[in-house]
């Protein structure tokens, strides 16, 4: 049982799985700019839904994950683990799970973070239009990553949820990301390293990452993206907690 606990823990971080001075202004915008471009331009403009199927291998398992989300509406991944089905939703200022692994079939309310912590996931464009959203970002210099030149771009968004982008100077893809957020009353620090992008109705996606958490020291998360489907019709009511 403290095993299944524990891999819940990774699940659930996983899915959750961020003020310069003015002289930086010009230059974080610019590099915003081309990071946008490089990520399929104004077509994210158009982006109002996203499917996922993936794999995860996690402490010796590999564990299909299916995430479906809607721009600033929903969020619901199902994940099986030794033969279970986990499901997490949010919809707005609510949010839901059902953990077969903790002996409960039925659906019951998530804490207050965790909802804000996977609300944030719905948002599927990140850095575009990013002053509209409300987010605040800054540049906070350069760096070799595995070498890599990248540009550090801090985003902080409104909740107070900051996301540290490594930023490549060569193809401005996000290589890196370290967020800090908090679930269940913790401050967890994640690290993402994304690589293998490929292009998905021309939006750029990684479908390589591979993910650590404090929450589990010397753990290592790898996620393998094996379908993307990009405006698939959602029906509002997967959302909703069952009765």
């Amino acid at each position: 049982m403290q095993h299944s606990k524990s891999l819940f823990k990774l699940l659930t971080f996983l899915i959750i799985a961020c003020v310069g001075n003015a002289a930086f202004a010009q230059n974080v915008d610019d590099i915003v700019a081309k990071h946008v471009k490089a990520m399929g331009g104004e077509k994210l403009g158009k982006l109002q839904s996203m499917k996922i199927a993936a794999e995860m291998d996690i402490m010796n398992m590999k564990v299909p994950i299916t995430t479906i989300i809607v721009q600033n509406k929903g969020f619901r991944s199902e994940s099986t683990v030794q033969g279970m089905t986990v499901v997490q939703a949010v919809s707005g200022n609510t949010g839901w799970t059902i953990n077969p692994m903790t002996g409960n079939t039925k659906a019951t309310a998530l804490p207050e973070d965790a909802i804000k912590s996977l609300a944030n996931e719905t948002d599927l464009t990140g850095l575009y239009n990013y002053k509209e959203k409300g987010y605040k970002v800054t540049l906070d210099g350069e760096e070799d990553l595995a070498g890599a030149k990248v540009y550090k771009v801090t985003m902080t968004l409104p909740g107070g949820v900051r996301r540290v982008n490594y930023i490549s100077k060569d193809t401005f893809y996000i290589l890196k990301i370290v967020a800090q957020t908090k679930v269940n009353g913790q401050d967890i620090m994640s690290e993402n390293i994304q690589s293998d992008f490929r292009a998905v109705d021309g939006i750029y996606y990684p479908f390589t990452s591979e993910v650590t958490t404090s929450a589990m020291p010397g753990t290592k998360m790898g996620l393998k993206i094996t379908a993307l489907e990009v405006n698939p019709k959602v029906d509002p009511k997967i959302f909703e907690m069952p009765q």
